[in-house]
């Protein structure tokens, strides 16, 4: 099995209500006695395997959430920049192009400033660092470096233009192709498509990466069928049946529709196509029947399981795939409000799953916000606390727990965040 790529971190500026940059890490603080605890090692560092983010209502938490699936949506956009307008409706119906990103709002002095993307990957045994600026829908600069021993810099781009991209070492056979890079996409989106395989290698982690906001009302399953084989179906009702005892097995259905096929150019001498393509997956669960107390053998009854079932469990189920991806073969989990339907003890099992190595035998990473303060209260490092503040001016920064000067002898972080003492409580919203 090949292995997964290790998120070090990633930043932005002039994002939402990210005004100033801001930069988070899951690096763990080596300056810590306990920094090997809940961690893995990296070449010379130390990985968590868990990070709680936390902050007020209105923070920013969601917002820090969103700003992989900013990257990743510019990154996987990028190629559609061949497509007409007319094509692009067809296939984006309900989103403009590359729509201009939401930048700071509160303040005049942002409106021209470009936002600025950036992130931070280890694979195999090479740390990239990918960022790009955006100003309106156009890319005004791209920066692709690779550090094993000294930082090297693989893509330079200073404009829109594509005659200001310079590319060398694994990227230097894209150098004839760059024409093809449009001021509104991505040289990195593009050498990938044109299969560079170092550009498509670091295309494929970022898309990865797995964001999921656990406030929807369903978490959209995973599309792979692999996620649904027999095997782990039976795992899946296993633990579904802590909640419902009444099933016994799930029959799964895909439908997978192309949306959208384009030619990259009308002289291309490969013939090359990007094909579009929408998964559908379908639930159907069978249940138990009883009479006088035993069950039937042939009163299964068909359940619509995203209508009939509850929504704590429709939440937990749509997880599960994600979850056993990441567990069984690494990457990297993002949950945005991980308690939010589901019970906090099954919550901390969840999070314990990722910090056991013997659960966790690939090294999977775990980045969740939360406003459970309970996750924290045994055997959690403050380096793996990071909180999300609100200013007056509406500007929200992030500040790492383990930057605090303060006894860890008597020190309860859980305390600390349930007293506010941290910033992560809001203000009282109603004052009589």
């Amino acid at each position: 099995m090949m292995e997964s790529a290790i998120l070090k971190g990633f930043s932005v500026e002039n994002y939402a209500s990210f005004a100033d940059p801001v930069h988070f890490t899951c690096s763990a603080d080596l300056s810590k006695k306990d920094y090997e605890t809940n961690a893995f090692a990296s070449g010379d560092l130390f990985i968590n395997r868990v990070s709680y983010i936390y902050g007020a209502n209105g923070s920013g938490k969601t917002f820090f959430s969103k700003i992989l699936r900013e990257i990743q949506r510019y990154v996987s956009l990028s190629p559609l920049s061949i497509l007409d307008s007319t094509r692009l409706k067809e296939v984006l119906p309900n989103e403009e192009f590359l729509r201009p990103v939401q930048q700071f709002a509160f303040d005049t002095a942002y409106i021209d400033k470009p936002t600025t993307f950036g992130i931070d990957l280890i694979i195999g045994k090479t740390t990239y660092h990918y960022e790009f600026s955006i100003r309106g829908i156009e890319i005004v600069s791209e920066l692709l470096t690779k550090k094993i021993r000294r930082t090297e810099k693989i893509l330079v781009r200073t404009s829109p233009f594509n005659k200001d991209i310079r590319v060398r070492s694994e990227l230097k056979e894209f150098d004839g192709m760059k024409s093809t890079v449009k001021p509104n996409s991505l040289c990195l989106s593009i050498a990938a498509m044109l299969n560079n395989p170092l550009a498509q290698s670091i295309v494929d982690a970022i898309q990865g990466i797995n964001v999921l906001n656990m406030t929807a009302p369903r978490l959209r399953p995973s599309a792979e069928e692999e996620a649904f084989s027999s095997e782990r179906i039976k795992k899946y009702v296993g633990i579904l049946r802590k909640a419902d005892p009444t099933i016994l097995n799930m029959d799964i259905s895909f439908m997978e529709e192309e949306i959208a096929r384009q030619k990259i150019e009308s002289d291309d001498f490969e013939n090359r196509e990007i094909i579009q393509k929408r998964t559908t997956v379908g639930v159907q669960t069978k249940h138990a029947m009883y009479q006088n107390g035993y069950m039937l053998e042939n009163g299964n009854p068909d359940i619509d399981f995203f209508k009939d079932e509850s929504l704590g469990t429709v939440k937990l189920f749509t997880m599960l795939p994600h979850l056993f991806d990441a567990l069984e073969k690494g990457g990297i989990l993002i949950l945005d409000e991980i308690e939010n339907g589901l019970h906090l003890s099954l919550v901390k099992e969840i999070v314990n799953l990722f910090n056991n190595p013997k659960s966790n035998p690939r090294n999977a990473q775990l980045i969740c916000t939360s406003h459970q303060p309970l996750l924290v209260n045994e055997g959690v490092k403050r380096d793996q606390v990071w909180i999300i503040t609100k200013d007056p001016y509406g500007k929200s920064s992030l500040h790492r727990l383990s930057n605090l000067s303060t006894s860890r002898a008597s020190y309860n972080l859980a305390n600390k965040l349930m007293e506010g003492a941290l910033g992560c409580n809001p203000e009282r919203f109603f004052d009589n």
